[in-house]
């Protein structure tokens, strides 16, 4: 469990944001039946935490937050909130976090979790919300497979904490009165494995591309890391972590021919625990960096200090 006791102003942030989620969806979910699991990683060095709290409803299968920190001063919150299998819902979609309000990192979202869904309501959220925060109007493409059109999402950009909060509410009012309220329950066996394989498919991605885990694996060792992510995937479908990890590149195979630039097995195993989307920049980037040094081969020594120099690009 994580250890209370030990002070961090940058976990207690996002408290009101999780207030707010729980608050609106009063009738809806449980709040006062829950699972929690966490961890905490203090040394001189490190100041990792993790605390998970699962919740249900009728029509929501798995509703989990987890506030986090993965050092000092780079807290985030994250709310994945999946519907029952046997109701035409979207998935609620948050991560908020980096260096909040200079640099937030945001992706938030309602999911469809059924071809043809009408995501007119959330829409309508997206095109007045994403304006106020000076969000991109474009995908992001490594979830774009498993979200709607209308994700908004920013990278270590400026977003004032009140702007944030109104597209918040906004999105949590929208999914819990466009559709969890009016939502009934279907039994056409066809339709629910449809919703079935495609919640799955996102909890896959995600899974695949969540930039904390390797940073937990690293702190609290993959057994921990592990009950992190079934807490995050787990449910109705419930995602394999064994199956859905990666296995590491074979030794050698990572070589750059234009540059000359092979790699140490040591070093490649390193850089492939970062999350998929972000594998092909770093590479690219220590790459360029051994290639200036003269170096035949990437090694471990390298990678390490690549991840210090280009911090801010190398891990969200």
């Amino acid at each position: 469990m994580t250890d209370d006791s030990v002070s961090e102003p940058e976990s207690t942030i996002w408290e009101r944001h999780e207030t707010l989620f729980l608050d609106l969806l009063e009738g809806f979910l449980n709040r006062d039946d829950f699972s929690e699991c966490g961890a905490f990683r203090h040394t001189p060095e490190k100041f990792v935490r993790s605390r998970a709290r699962i919740y249900q409803g009728e029509k929501l299968d798995r509703v989990m937050i987890n506030r986090y920190s993965l050092r000092r001063g780079r807290a985030g919150l994250v709310i994945f909130a999946y519907p029952r299998v046997q109701y035409d819902i979207p998935a609620l979609l948050l991560h908020v976090g980096g260096h909040p309000p200079d640099k937030t990192l945001l992706t938030l979202d309602l999911a469809p979790c059924s071809a043809g869904m009408d995501m007119t309501p959330f829409e309508a959220v997206a095109r007045t919300h994403r304006p106020l925060m000076d969000l991109p109007d474009t995908p992001l493409e490594w979830l774009a497979a498993v979200t709607s059109p209308h994700l908004m999402h920013c990278a270590f950009k400026a977003i004032a904490p009140e702007r944030f909060l109104g597209a918040l509410q906004a999105t949590i009012e929208t999914w819990r009165d466009a559709y969890i309220a009016p939502a009934r329950r279907d039994e056409d066996a066809t339709l629910v494995q449809a919703r079935r394989e495609r919640l799955m498919e996102m909890k896959k991605v995600i899974f695949q591309n969540d930039p904390a885990f390797p940073v937990f694996t690293r702190a609290f060792g993959r057994s921990m890391s592990d009950v992190l992510a079934e807490a995050a995937f787990g449910g109705d479908p419930g995602l394999s972590i064994a199956e859905a990890t990666e296995p590491p590149p074979a030794p050698g195979s990572w070589f750059n021919k234009k540059l000359g630039v092979g790699w140490h097995a040591d070093a490649q195993e390193r850089v492939h625990e970062a999350p998929a989307f972000l594998r092909p920049m770093i590479r690219r980037i220590i790459e360029k960096e051994a290639a200036k040094e003269g170096a035949a081969q990437v090694s471990m020594e390298m990678v390490l200090q690549c991840e210090k120099k280009y911090r801010g690009n190398m891990e969200l």
